[in-house]
């Protein structure tokens, strides 16, 4: 019986080929389109699922009650991690993990490596499997490492590197090391991510700050046992806080601090290993997106299907009422209604899964172009994954059963008097249709809103004036043997006077995120007039001011005239303001007590605030200074802005003479700057894409109802011509109705898209506002879309011969 069914269905999909087509056509791009934006979601909420022991694999973190907000720090102490595992039998394992570059030699070939330092339970926790070396021993030896593969054959070759010593220069001295592990290559969807791993006890400077619990320097990652999680587990480590981190909390506690709902001013969290990726705010282990973008990217993908779905019923219902005497008969025949749906049924599964074999095929194929445009890293081998097939499977079944559901329904209730007579129940199905037609106008104008905002707060972002300049800087970070500071000086002597090259500096943390993917800072914070004061500590070279165009607002820019400016402070107007002075000059001769082991430093002048991290963030409280402990990890060189191709090239060349066993990292500032919005910008792009995608699909989908109810008012439109209706009347007849729709539309989609982009913008500290005029091009644009797709037809209609249609009934 149900072969019967397949054969007529598809017989009649063949006789319909117009609409069978656009069918086919609006479910295969919203299917694709859906498919792709879900591989791009499932690939980021992949991160770190890798590991057998995920679900018991946490990372540490403190919370701290500040007034007015909470504080969250990925940082800990060293003595944190083996005093908690010591103390806490629900801790299976425990690690701290730091880390950092340094460049390592094996008989005469030099590398630069990413090291992590780490404790030996660390191979123990995550599964980095070892291809060479025992788990259990790889780092029970103080001069162990364990190396990734890749990093392992670059240094040393093809072969077994285990056993095999090498020299690394983690501090200011050259150390030998032997290879007692190597492990496979992280995969492109871990946060852990490291060349070299050797034991957090050979950090530089361990020994000084083995036993302080004041230097939080380092993250710390715990494995709980099965019957433990993170949240209980934070409210038993309630008396080892307050044991431990009683000046803390003591501090906490004089500034004014109001306790969380369990009575604590500190409590440690314990965030699970797989959600540090999606949590921008705590951050720490590479680049971060936040769960928001996600689930817009799939609600996105939602709403295309949904528009793709309300094309389909609104077709099927259309397309039924020209099938009446079909169902009528059958109804005399004795045909029962489940049959009649049955057999409606069939054609819309068989659409369904004919668009579904073709988005897997049609995705295979966009893939590589997908990425290119989106940046995303999916590989082909997961359209074939068992969950993105279960999901495609359960979203084609739905959309089977919603799409079908309601124009079947109304088929199987039709009287067969009504059906006979070519009646049918044409005013519930008009409105129906109408408010379909609304809903996927509602969708598309709200998208097109939303894109608009979206690309000009990512504009916005890009060319905002930051306070210093960014243009015609070149940013080199310095990763080699040769301290910073003398490869500074060597560029300073061997630049000067060069043509083209204004002046150099150097910087401890990066400005935006250079081509080493570096974007780091360092907090210090100090009690100052009996309250906590924090800064943004950040070590600088001379003539720093000069290279960024930095404005000073009170007192003077450090100079090599004045030997005691080693010891002095330049502070930005925000830090002043947070020491409570009533003006710039009056934080000038300030004298802070920033270290318990260094005199009081003076403050000696004021820059004029400037965005120093992201737009993200306000800008904080800053204090720079020309501290040899911090040193420099990057040099920042200012060229004239003629001819910027040929100064890059000039600094790359004088670094390779300089520095030919270190590559040459050097990039445009500008562009560092616009490398942390690369996130949001493909967000951007991907709305667009998206908002083309849902107008092309509802202006499809209106493209096929124009043509059915201009095939039903074709009597209509005979006896209006022949009345003296104007073609240019006629058309506006069938434009009005369809505007009023569009219109509605518009101010339904309105609100919704303004309630939508506040929420969004309220991540950003410096945004655009949302203005009248978005609303007002994205309605005259759908305006304009829609008449467009009505005109031609229109214009058919009103100009057919009158006698042929009054004969069309």
């Amino acid at each position: 019986m149900f072969r019967n069914y397949f054969k007529t269905a598809f017989r009649n999909l063949l006789k319909h080929k117009a609409d069978s087509a656009i069918n086919l056509v609006g479910l295969v791009v919203a299917f694709t389109s859906a498919l792709l934006l879900f591989l791009s979601v499932q690939y980021e909420f992949s991160f770190d699922a890798f590991h057998a022991n995920r679900a018991h694999i946490y990372r540490a973190y403190t919370s701290s009650q500040r007034t007015g907000r909470t504080e969250r720090f990925n940082t800990l102490p060293p003595p944190f991690a083996p005093t908690l595992k010591a103390e806490y039998p629900d801790v299976a394992y425990a690690t701290r993990s730091m880390t950092g570059r340094a460049p390592m030699e094996f008989e005469g070939k030099k590398l630069n490596q990413e090291l992590r330092y780490v404790d030996p339970d660390f191979v123990r926790m995550f599964s980095f499997p070892l291809t060479e070396g025992d788990a259990a021993t790889a780092l029970s030896q103080p001069t162990g490492v364990v190396m990734r593969e890749g990093a392992a054959h670059a240094l040393f070759g093809p072969g077994s590197a285990v056993g095999k010593t090498l020299r690394i220069q983690p501090g200011p001295e050259w150390r030998s090391f032997t290879v007692t592990g190597v492990v496979a290559d992280p995969p492109d969807n871990s946060s852990i991510r490291f060349d070299v791993l050797l034991r957090f006890d050979q950090s530089p400077d361990y020994r000084e700050a083995a036993t302080d619990w004041s230097n939080w320097n380092h993250q710390v990652y715990v494995q709980l046992r099965p019957s433990v999680n993170g949240v209980s587990f934070s409210n038993k480590t309630a008396p080892f806080m307050a044991r431990y981190f009683a000046e803390d909390i003591e501090h906490l506690r004089r500034d004014g601090a109001i306790p969380d709902a369990d009575g604590r001013l500190m409590r440690a969290g314990f965030q699970p290993l797989t959600e540090i990726h999606t949590d921008p705010e705590l951050g720490g282990e590479g680049p971060t997106i936040s769960k928001s973008y996600l689930y817009l990217l799939l609600t996105v993908g939602l709403l295309i299907v949904l528009i793709a779905c309300i094309n389909f019923v609104n077709l099927s219902i259309g397309r039924s009422f020209t099938r009446v005497r079909e169902i009528g008969l059958r109804k005399t025949l004795g045909a029962l209604p489940w049959q009649l749906a049955a057999q409606f049924w069939c054609e819309i599964f068989l659409i369904c899964l004919l668009a579904f074999v073709v988005s897997l095929v049609a995705g295979y194929f966009l893939l590589p172009l997908f990425r290119q445009t989106f940046g995303m890293n999916i590989r082909p081998e997961m359209l074939w994954s068992g969950r993105v097939l279960g999901v495609g499977a359960g979203v084609f079944l739905l959309v089977t059963a919603l799409a079908g559901g309601y124009p079947v329904w109304l088929i199987a209730r039709l009287q067969v008097i009504d059906v006979l007579r070519g009646r049918g129940a044409g005013g519930q199905s008009a409105r129906v249709r109408n408010a379909l037609i609304v809903t996927q106008f509602v969708i598309a104008t709200g998208l097109m809103i939303c894109t608009i905002v979206a690309w000009q707060q990512i504009s916005f972002l890009r060319s905002r004036p930051l306070g210093y300049n960014r243009h015609q800087i070149i940013s080199i970070p310095v990763e080699g043997e040769t301290p910073p500071a003398r490869v500074l000086a060597r560029l300073r002597q061997e630049l000067a006077g060069a043509p083209g090259i204004v002046s150099l500096s150097g910087i401890y943390n990066n400005l935006g995120r250079g081509t080493d993917n570096s974007s780091r800072h360092s907090v210090m914070g100090f009690d100052y007039q009996n309250r906590e004061v924090k800064t943004t500590w950040l070590g600088i070279s001379h003539d720093f001011a000069q290279t960024l165009d930095l404005r000073v607002v009170a007192g003077r820019d450090f100079t090599r005239a004045i030997a005691s400016d080693s010891s002095g402070l330049l502070i930005n107007e925000a830090m002043a303001a947070q020491l409570g002075a009533a003006s710039p000059q009056a934080a000038i001769g300030t004298l802070l007590p920033v270290r318990d082991d260094q005199p009081l430093r003076p403050v000696i002048g004021v820059v004029k605030d400037f965005n120093f991290e992201s737009l993200h963030q306000p800008i904080a409280p800053l204090t720079l200074v020309l501290d040899p402990d911090f040193g420099i990890n990057y040099i920042l060189v200012k060229v004239a802005p003629d001819d910027l191709p040929a100064r890059l090239e000039l600094i790359r060349q004088t670094w390779q003479r300089l520095q030919p066993n270190d590559e040459f990292k050097g990039s445009f500032l500008d562009q560092n700057i616009e490398r942390q919005y690369k996130r949001e910008e493909r967000l951007g792009r991907m709305f667009i894409a998206g908002a083309i995608t849902a107008i092309l699909l509802s202006c499809l989908g209106l493209l096929a109802i124009v043509i059915l109810v201009l095939a039903q008012r074709t009597r209509e439109i005979g006896i209006r011509k022949v009345l003296g209706a104007s073609v240019a009347g006629i058309v506006g007849i069938i434009f009005q109705d369809f505007l009023r729709l569009v219109g509605l539309a518009i101010l339904i989609a309105a609100p919704l898209a303004w309630l939508a982009v506040r929420r969004w913008l309220d991540d950003f500290t410096y945004r655009v506002p949302i203005e009248w005029w978005v609303f007002a091009l994205a309605g005259g644009l759908t305006v304009s879309i829609a008449l467009l797709t009505i005109l031609a037809r229109a214009v058919q209609a009103a100009t057919a011969n009158p006698v042929k249609s009054l004969r069309a009934e």
